[in-house]
């Protein structure tokens, strides 16, 4: 037991240092390219849009955790063609105040918020009731803020993040990935390496594959070079940080600067549960529904529909939760804890998938 208590403490420290690395190395990368000079210290995901007092629904909810309202609609804008959500006739706002209204291919999503909405309890809300509306928000502010000339743009940003740090941030993940750290093979007896190596591998050699034929695709890559993710195997590198090569972090930021508003939020969320840009990465490929971009932007490897990548969400969870299963698996559960942490795992990712879908 101290033994094992020894190797996680080594594992915790290990993943400080990883991450500490990652920062280092992007200023290695901000010196090499201006577009990454002005990274910014914001940790990803960071939404200080509920702290203000802009008058919206969802502010509202945020800080009374209490319904306010009695019916719920879906209404096609014709002016617009946009979808939006209704609260007593009323348009629903995003934390800055925009409607919460979704183009048409996002239609499907709009009666989701609806029904997330419509289904609130009366008595006191609960902030994690509403994971697709949080995502949806996010989205529409970030769209608007960055695609239309609004006149305070500039001061609205600074409530939102910049879209380009938000961009280097998801980016920063690729470093210290969870599924590019493989463990000591003594580790619950050797298995929990046994079964990153059956499932850690095969992904890494997915995205080099991936990346690779992206980068030749729009003229990134020298003829003939291959991207080659780099990844930690403590047994035979010990603790140190892992730090992808420039070539790759140039690659996949381009690959990032295509993703549209909704897709790019989607990603940034399945980050931020699994700690993983390949998790991330893999809910957009096994989920985006748009033929155009699946064939542009997330199966560049693939020849043919029928050999498209595809993860199911529980596939995902077990790609970046791994060594909390084998924990459990030891030890068993902790009431209240690994329990919740399941339900948010599957309640983020599916969350992820559906915007993006």
């Amino acid at each position: 037991m101290l033994r094992n208590s020894m190797l996680r403490a080594s594992a915790l420290s290990s993943r400080r240092f990883v991450a500490s690395y990652a920062v280092r190395s992007l200023a290695t990368k901000a010196a090499a390219s201006p577009a990454l000079s002005t990274l910014s210290a914001q940790p990803i995901g960071q939404d200080k849009t509920i702290e203000h007092n802009i008058k919206s629904e969802t502010n509202r909810l945020s800080k009374t955790l209490t319904k306010f309202w009695e019916k719920v609609d879906t209404f096609h804008n014709p002016e617009t063609g946009k979808y939006e959500v209704q609260l007593d006739g009323k348009p629903l706002k995003t934390p800055l105040g925009f409607p919460m209204a979704l183009p048409p291919q996002k239609k499907a999503m709009a009666h989701l918020v609806a029904h997330e909405w419509a289904n609130l309890p009366d008595l006191k809300v609960k902030t994690n009731a509403l994971p697709l509306t949080s995502v949806v928000a996010r989205a529409i502010d970030l769209e608007t803020v960055y695609t239309q000339n609004l006149p305070n743009s500039d001061e609205i940003a600074t409530k939102i993040g910049n879209l380009e740090d938000v961009r280097l941030n998801i980016l920063r993940y690729l470093d210290t990935d969870t599924c590019l750290i493989f463990t000591f093979t003594e580790e619950y007896e050797g298995k929990l390496r046994v079964k990153q190596d059956e499932l850690y591998f095969p992904l890494i050699e997915e995205y080099n594959d991936f990346f690779t034929a992206y980068g030749h695709k729009h003229n990134l890559l020298e003829d003939g070079y291959k991207i080659e993710l780099s990844y930690l195997d403590c047994e035979t590198q010990g603790l140190r940080g892992n730090r992808q090569t420039i070539t790759t972090q140039t690659v996949v930021l381009h690959w990032l600067e295509q993703l549209n508003m909704y897709d790019l939020v989607a990603l940034e969320k399945a980050i931020l549960m699994s700690k993983s840009f390949l998790c991330g990465a893999t809910i957009l490929r096994s989920n985006v529904s748009n033929e155009t971009d699946m064939k542009e932007l997330y199966q560049v490897n693939k020849n043919d529909p029928s050999e498209y990548y595809f993860k199911t969400i529980d596939e995902v969870v077990e790609l970046g939760n791994l060594e909390t299963i084998f924990q459990t698996a030891e030890w068993g559960e902790v009431e209240d804890t690994h329990d919740v942490d399941k339900v948010d795992w599957l309640r983020n990712l599916t969350s992820a998938a559906l915007l993006c879908h």
